[in-house]
């Protein structure tokens, strides 16, 4: 439901006037907002692992806090002209149109990602108490706000040439309505918690952060090659179609990508009472991979693709649906790739080396990176969609590699420590 978010807004800008110009502009905001939130986006796997009794409930609260504080003021940091100016025209070199649509759009998500904070926080209290319903519940909030929102600028506002903007105001409204609704679902499992003592909780506010501080500094690299694709995509042919394009078929594949993204925090609960070894955990996951990219190829071979894409959900113009179609069929390793990353991570983070975790992303970010510096060397005239899209697919399969190898050795010393 989460993914099906981006889903709609995009849906309809590309029913509004300079459809192709409002599109990149969402989609640079959205990669900008993400990195500025990145440091939070893990606290959904914290709360879930380390949240066991009153005193680890506060620990974790205070951290939540902290963060999400911190992340607001940074993005209405990004406001300050001079600064604005330096990250648009220095940093991410984009076209002087996007960038104009780009600045509303960000104060338009200045409450965004601390919303995002605390709802992740209350969210995994809520998994760890197995009411992820309850979760699910708290999303419908945040789709139905969308859904209505965006049904109003179609029928009232359709002529708006201020779609970008609108669309991040949605996206701010629908993420505190459902930090709000989460809050209060999460309160009987809260109360539970603050009566709860464990002897062997003896979690401090220094060993959180010296475990959080790899998980948070994943998420910011990963966050943060967003800017990285923006940058390197305003270089190659075709930037501005790139631009548009891009946040269509990263949503449309994300589709795909969301449930084994949504697994990572099962499986940490389930690592966490059945040990790491347990087959069954990795073999639910790899099957709800399977059905996904099996899903996700039908589409890419079949007419569906270009209906996806010039008619529904999306309408984008003629010349840039083959752009899609091909995008999309070079990211199509993503959903089993992504698989890996949730049950090897939580494998991980179920034993407290989340220092793993970051060297997993690093070799992500650096073979992307490496990929697309080396196709800009030999001065490819790649479409910019497609040099990212295949960087993106290499850097993700390196770093799976490394996971499955380091899973393998991990499940192996356990089994011969049991046999011990």
């Amino acid at each position: 439901m989460m993914a099906a978010e981006g889903l709609i807004i995009q849906s309809v800008l590309s029913r509004l006037p300079g459809a192709a110009v409002e599109l990149a502009a969402f989609g640079v905001a959205i990669g900008i907002a993400f990195i500025v939130e990145s440091p939070i986006i893990m606290l959904l796997s914290a709360s879930t692992a380390y949240v066991k009794s009153a005193h680890s409930y506060y620990i974790v609260r205070k951290l939540a806090f902290a963060l999400s504080l911190g992340v607001t003021l940074v993005m209405a940091a990004l406001l300050l002209p001079s600064l604005y100016r330096w990250l648009s025209t220095t940093v991410l070199a984009l076209p002087g149109e996007i960038s104009q649509r780009v600045y509303p759009c960000i104060a338009a998500l200045v409450l965004w990602p601390g919303a995002i904070g605390i709802r992740r926080f209350y969210q995994g209290i809520l998994i760890a108490a197995q009411m992820s319903r309850a979760t699910a519940f708290g999303t419908m909030f945040r789709l139905s706000t969308i859904l209505l929102g965006s049904s109003a600028v179609l029928l009232w506002w359709h002529s708006t040439p201020n779609g970008a903007t609108i669309g991040a105001m949605l996206l701010s409204a629908a993420v505190t309505i459902e930090m709000l609704a989460t809050w209060l679902m999460a309160r009987p499992a809260v109360q539970r918690i603050k009566q709860r003592v464990v002897d062997d909780d003896t979690l401090t506010f220094r060993r959180l952060n010296a475990l959080y501080a790899p998980l948070g500094l994943t998420s910011v690299i990963t966050m943060g090659m967003g800017p990285v694709l923006t940058a390197f995509m305003a270089r190659f042919p075709e930037a501005v179609a790139s631009l548009a394009v891009f946040p269509v078929v990263d949503g449309f594949v994300f589709q795909f990508r969301s449930p084994s993204f949504a697994y990572q925090e099962v499986a940490i609960a389930f690592f966490g009472r059945v040990g790491i070894e347990n087959r069954r955990v990795a073999q639910v996951g790899y099957g709800i991979a399977l059905i996904s990219t099996i899903a996700l190829s039908c589409i890419v071979v079949s007419p569906f693709s270009a209906f996806v894409y010039g008619t529904f959900p999306y309408q984008l113009d003629r010349w840039l649906i083959p752009l899609a179609v091909t995008a999309t069929a070079l990211l199509l390793p993503l959903p089993m790739a992504n698989a890996v990353y949730s049950i090897e991570r939580a494998r991980l983070i179920a034993m407290h080396r989340t220092d793993a975790v970051t060297y997993s992303t690093v070799i992500e970010a650096g073979g992307t990176i490496a990929v697309l510096a080396l196709l800009a060397a030999i001065g490819t005239q790649l479409v910019g969609i497609y040099a990212v899209s295949i960087a993106i697919t290499a850097g993700k399969i390196l770093a799976s590699f490394y996971l499955l190898a380091l899973g393998s050795r991990y499940r192996s010393r356990r089994a011969w420590e049991s046999a011990a």
